[in-house]
């Protein structure tokens, strides 16, 4: 994996969680949630990117 690789997926992982967080807290609503994941996805493109979806 190089270097670019590594930090799309850091990325992606803390924005994940960050957003699951604001899900949870009901900051957001699911349909936010998941429309937030897609964009991210398609932003990152993270190598466990297919995991998610």
């Amino acid at each position: 994996m190089d270097k670019k690789t590594f930090q799309n997926e850091a990325l992606f992982l803390m924005t994940l969680h960050l957003i699951q967080s604001m899900r949870d807290e009901k900051l957001i609503t699911e349909s936010e949630y998941h429309i937030a994941e897609r964009q991210m996805l398609e932003k990152y493109q993270p190598f466990s990117g297919s995991l998610y979806t």
